[in-house]
């Protein structure tokens, strides 16, 4: 599961993980990635679905194009998701290893209700 599945962070760094991509995808610099090096992480290189850890889709509540990342350590689970256009990230994670429709099912109703 490492690397990826020994990181460990609160829900706040998870969102602010997500408002520096967010600020990157609108070409701002971020601590020691350069706008061109946020284009180079948010892009698709093979065209599938799928952009070096992110997976980049176009959503009708985000204005555009969305990036998201989901992530499990087999204990707990965690949806990541990116609108730049909507100035907007939203984060859910769960105790559950396989937590994913939990979590989708959280991110549908923030969208519901903040992103109508």
């Amino acid at each position: 599961m490492g690397p990826a599945g020994t990181v460990h962070c609160t829900l706040a760094d998870a969102a602010a993980y997500g408002v520096l991509h967010a600020r990157g995808a609108h070409g701002e610099a971020g601590l020691l990635v350069t706008p061109a090096g946020f284009a180079a992480l948010h892009r698709d290189w093979y065209d599938q679905g799928y952009a070096l850890g992110w997976v980049p889709v176009e959503r009708e509540w985000a204005g555009g194009r969305a990036l998201t990342h989901t992530g499990s350590n087999t204990f707990w689970f965690h949806d990541l998701w990116v609108a730049p256009a909507r100035d907007a990230v939203l984060v859910t994670a769960t105790n559950a290893g396989y937590g994913f429709p939990g979590c989708d099912a959280a991110v549908a109703a923030l969208v519901d209700r903040y992103l109508p």
